[in-house]
């Protein structure tokens, strides 16, 4: 273990800039986590850290003291660097893995167009996990999953699920179609079939569009069928990780 003692270490900085800058988290290929659950969940995936940075009045830390790449620091720095606000003082920098993700037949799928609210996205990935979804297809324009609010919203199941980039829907709908894939999308349209009357196919994508501007309207023409959630006249809309979670429900029970 080493120590650091000045805020101006370049480590403490370089913490800093991975967890404000989603441009240097793609030039370094690094992202910062926190917490020793996720931490914890990461290893177990065979995930590697380049280091850690642990307060000197954490519980684990001892946990890690053999360990190489272990920084100790006081509560102040600690709390300088620290995105939590009761925080168990271990933080974590890890290389992204890269993801190998190929469409499969008999698959379950979403997609996320342009997402934008970190604690939206992260909530829905732990949605897809809960719910046995097979993988998550995210246009470039929604909000980074190695943002540190989506990992902890996601409670760290960002990691544990195939996730593929897209610049282009239309392009992904393309894809899925040449394999074979019912596109639905979810939409408040005249045309729209209500959830519970819904047959998804056992090759089934489902889009879920923009929190405040839902899905293109050319985007729409594309897809096989638009789906609903019914509800009743005293709200016009739910937050778009309710609505996915209820749609992926009744994804889940019906196939």
């Amino acid at each position: 273990m080493d120590i650091i003692t000045s805020n101006s270490n370049k480590t403490i900085q370089l913490v800093k800039k991975l967890y404000s800058d989603k441009k240097y988290r793609d030039e370094t290929n690094m992202f910062v986590v926190e917490t020793y659950r996720v931490i914890k969940q990461l290893l177990i995936n065979e995930y590697k850290f380049n280091f850690l940075i642990i307060a000197n009045n954490s519980k684990y830390l001892n946990d890690f003291k053999n360990k190489e790449n272990v920084y100790v620091v006081n509560e102040h720095i600690f709390d300088s660097i620290s995105n939590v606000v009761n925080t168990d003082g271990i933080i974590g920098v890890f290389n992204k893995i890269k993801n190998n993700f190929v469409f499969q037949q008999n698959k379950k799928y979403i997609i996320l167009d342009k997402i934008q609210n970190p604690n939206n996205l992260g909530s829905i990935i732990r949605n897809c996990v809960a719910f046995n979804i097979d993988g998550i297809i995210v246009t470039n324009d929604s909000v980074d999953i190695y943002n540190i609010n989506v990992i902890r919203s996601s409670m760290g199941a960002v990691f544990f699920i195939p996730i593929k980039f897209s610049t282009s829907l239309i392009q992904i709908i393309k894809e899925l179609k040449e394999n074979q894939y019912k596109i639905y999308a979810t939409a408040i349209e005249n045309t729209a079939t209500d959830l519970k009357h819904v047959k998804f196919e056992k090759n089934s994508a489902i889009i879920f569009g923009n929190e405040g501007n839902g899905i293109n309207k050319n985007d729409l023409k594309l897809c096989d069928e638009i789906i609903y959630i019914p509800i009743n006249n005293k709200i016009d809309s739910l937050n778009i990780a309710s609505s996915v979670s209820i749609v992926l429900w009744e994804l889940n029970r019906k196939i």
